[in-house]
């Protein structure tokens, strides 16, 4: 049985907008590594918080 399609809408309370966006952060930061690393590909991350503040991943394999 699959999972249900969740609908996608803007995250109105900040505490709540701010957890999940620190845990898809770090996922999507585990898989881009992950790229990399599995496909020896370079990649570059830029995220931009809610708040303006910046996250970034670069990964160079050689």
């Amino acid at each position: 049985m699959g999972r249900r399609k969740i609908e996608i809408a803007p995250i109105v309370d900040d505490r709540n907008r701010s957890v999940t966006f620190l845990k898809r952060k770090n996922g999507l930061m585990k898989k881009a590594y992950e790229l990399g690393v599995l496909c020896g590909a370079e990649v570059a991350v830029i995220v931009f918080a809610g708040n303006g503040k910046l996250y970034e991943l670069s990964l160079l394999i050689y």
